[in-house]
């Protein structure tokens, strides 16, 4: 359920309204409630809600009102956090306050200046680079792929850090691949994501999966082999066009029928690279960047990683690319030889 579903629970209405709010049919206001949710992403509306209960629970404890907020309200309660929670965090936390009093109609302190102070202060103070994934880069992809057995769990593990690094996918859409958004191709498989994190309007996009003269490091042939290994754990004659590329498996070898969460996702390529003996701690976001930076330390074309990983901007291309080949092109190198 979406923050605007919680709020009035928590928020009083504001009486200045001038415009009388028009009472509806159940039916159509159910249905005008599920558009607002859907406007949303689940993990946003999340991320809204557990913001909002920290802000309560902080005025609270402290006695101060929640909504409708002073300024220094709002001041005081990024000067307290600023210390465990990241400016990035505390950003979205001023969104999420902001727009409860938007949706409450009452004046919003976060566009006061006093707040909008403090925030810089927080920037020039704790600065704002953030803690970002590090990229899963091909030898190291390569090495994690090499330790892996040939049991079901593997196979699928496999899998699936071959096609979230080659097709540049995101954890979310990793997890809501079903079977029949695979269509094979001459040259290897063309995916269709039918939404993600940039698409929320569900409009889907196309990813070329190509196929690897090495069978250990092609995408292809790694789902062609799960597949197999699903085909065995599954009822005959099941049709799998709906069913989730990569699903759960029980601790008994069975197949479970949901897919794996994002954070499941995160804990396979964390889990599997410890197990290769890598000195990075990578996580959820390792495998799309990855693919970034190794395009780009072997001179793949921004456009062509674009085509692939959806990026609308080469700006945030640039910030995916981060300190790939820093060193290695480094303008000094080689010039006191």
């Amino acid at each position: 359920m979406g923050m605007t579903r919680h709020l009035p629970a928590h928020v009083p209405a504001h009486g200045g309204h001038h415009v009388p709010t028009p009472v509806l049919p159940v039916v159509l206001a159910e249905k005008v409630q599920g558009l607002r949710e859907a406007s949303k992403a689940d993990n946003t509306r999340r991320a809204y809600l557990s913001d909002w209960r920290s802000w309560q629970a902080w005025c609270d404890l402290h006695g101060h009102s929640s909504i409708p907020a002073h300024p220094d309200t709002v001041s005081a309660y990024l000067a307290d956090k600023a210390d465990t929670v990241k400016v990035s965090t505390l950003r979205r936390h001023l969104a999420t306050i902001s727009k409860a009093h938007q949706v409450a109609g009452f004046p919003n302190p976060c566009r006061e200046t006093a707040v909008r102070d403090t925030v810089s202060g927080l920037r020039r103070t704790y600065g704002t680079m953030p803690d970002e994934a590090p990229g899963l880069l091909a030898d190291h992809l390569g090495q994690t792929l090499d330790s892996m057995g040939t049991d079901p769990l593997s196979v699928r593990d496999s899998a699936l850090l071959l096609v979230g690094w080659c097709g540049g996918l995101r954890r979310s859409e990793l997890c809501a691949l079903t079977w029949g958004d695979l269509t094979p191709d001459p040259d290897g498989l063309v995916v269709t994501l039918r939404r993600s994190k940039t698409d929320q309007q569900g409009e889907g996009r196309q990813v070329g999966l190509a196929r690897n003269s090495n069978p250990a490091r092609c995408p292809v042939v790694a789902l062609d082999q799960w597949r197999a290994v699903v085909e065995t754990l599954t009822e005959p004659g099941t049709d799998l066009a709906g069913v989730p590329v990569f699903a759960t498996i029980t601790r008994w070898g069975k197949m479970g029928t949901k897919a794996l969460t994002g954070q499941s996702v995160a804990l396979v390529i964390k889990r599997r690279t410890q197990q290769a003996g890598l000195p990075v701690q990578y996580r959820g976001h390792s495998l799309r960047k990855g693919l970034v930076q190794s395009a780009h330390l072997a001179g793949v074309s921004d456009s062509a990683v674009m085509a692939t990983t959806g990026h609308h901007s080469v700006t945030m291309l640039r910030r995916y690319q981060g300190q790939a080949g820093l060193v290695s092109r480094s303008a000094s190198r080689g010039l006191l030889s």
